[in-house]
């Protein structure tokens, strides 16, 4: 049963339809181009991919697609060449191949031996070009990243490159079960690594061409979390942080924070590296999906929480966003007491709320 998208343009409304598209490599060609359309939000990951890496050569062949995730997450990206098994299990081998290769490499050695040579080479996007460094081309996304985010980044990177922890993505036009069983085999009995099947789907009419992306495979943690409800997924992963945490007064002033925000009506999404605080402001309507970073993000440290308005730049920082913000923490820190805020010396815009 093909797959279809209803949309309406003006006062007409049409179907665009699902259809063969001309080949794997075309589809291959599609997603090259528009990186974008790797589901990041749904590979556990925020925000866009930064591609670090196109048709880049390692030691044992040409990866189709690298990119960096803002979290310093790296995503691995191979296409199936064809619609048979023989076909997926070749991808497959070259995707664990890739990462091998790039296996206990230092953050200085990926930089220079994969990153720069595609930032050097002629495949890069227009927004990159000029940019030499990893750090360069960071600075030309639109993750908007404090000091401490940077840091956060390139421990995570050094992590993951030393682990072999990376998220490994298997596009095509379509699956069969046993592939997804396969995959499935996979993400149960490794111990390092992440596997996605993502289906590349190519959608017609009305004289136009349109292309979606959808994960149909990926760990079983992952799949869980998605078979819930939005409320039911906070939930647990609010449950899984909490339980982390050994200090009981810590606990409970985190706890007590989450319920203040959700009676301010503060949207709380769980990330992979803490929450994030969704909050409307006059001259902006909230923010939706991954390409677009939250208005405010709460990281819960060890010794404090903070609240970061976004954009942290003068130039970008309307007054409704600030005194948005100032009134959130302000109400928090009546309704909690102990927690008071303190505008931070080097960046105005953020509040400690000390605990």
């Amino acid at each position: 049963m093909p797959r279809r998208v209803l949309v309406t343009r003006s006062e007409q409304s049409f179907d665009l339809i699902e259809a063969p598209a001309p080949s794997e490599h075309h589809l291959q060609e599609v997603v090259k181009t528009s990186p974008q359309l790797i589901p990041a939000d749904d590979l556990g990951l925020d925000g866009d991919l930064l591609v670090v890496g196109r048709e880049t050569s390692l030691a044992s062949g040409y990866i189709d697609l690298l990119c960096l995730a803002r979290s310093g997450d790296l995503v691995l990206v191979e296409f199936k060449t064809g619609p048979q098994n023989p076909d997926f299990r070749h991808a497959l081998a070259q995707a664990i191949d890739y990462g091998s290769d790039l296996w206990r490499l230092s953050v200085e050695d990926f930089d220079r031996g994969v990153v720069q040579r595609y930032l050097a080479g002629g495949r890069v996007d227009a927004a990159f070009r000029g940019a030499r460094t990893l750090s360069e081309a960071i600075e030309r996304t639109s993750w908007d990243l404090t000091s401490d985010d940077r840091t956060a980044l390139f421990e995570r990177l050094t992590e993951v490159l030393q682990t072999g922890d990376f998220a490994f993505v298997i596009a095509a036009q379509r699956f069969t079960d046993s592939m997804k069983n396969s995959l499935d085999y996979l993400n149960a009995t490794m111990r390092r690594g992440r596997f996605y099947l993502v289906e590349v789907i190519q959608l017609t009419g009305a004289e136009l061409i349109a292309h979606a992306t959808q994960v149909v495979a990926a760990p079983a943690r992952w799949n869980a979390a998605r078979s819930t409800t939005e409320g039911a997924r906070k939930d647990v992963e609010e449950a899984e942080y909490l339980s982390s945490i050994g200090d009981p007064a810590y606990r409970d002033a985190v706890r007590s924070i989450i319920a203040r925000c959700e009676t301010l009506g503060i949207e709380v999404k769980w990330r992979s590296r803490g929450a994030a605080l969704r909050i409307d402001t006059p001259d902006r309507r909230q923010p939706s999906g991954s390409t677009q970073a939250p208005e405010c993000v709460w990281r819960p440290w060890r010794r404090a929480a903070v609240v970061r308005v976004r954009p942290i730049s003068e130039a970008a920082m309307t007054g409704s966003k600030l005194s948005r913000a100032e009134s959130c923490t302000g109400r928090l820190s009546m309704d909690l007491g102990d927690f008071e805020p303190h505008p931070f010396r080097t960046l105005p815009h953020l509040h400690r709320l000390a605990v």
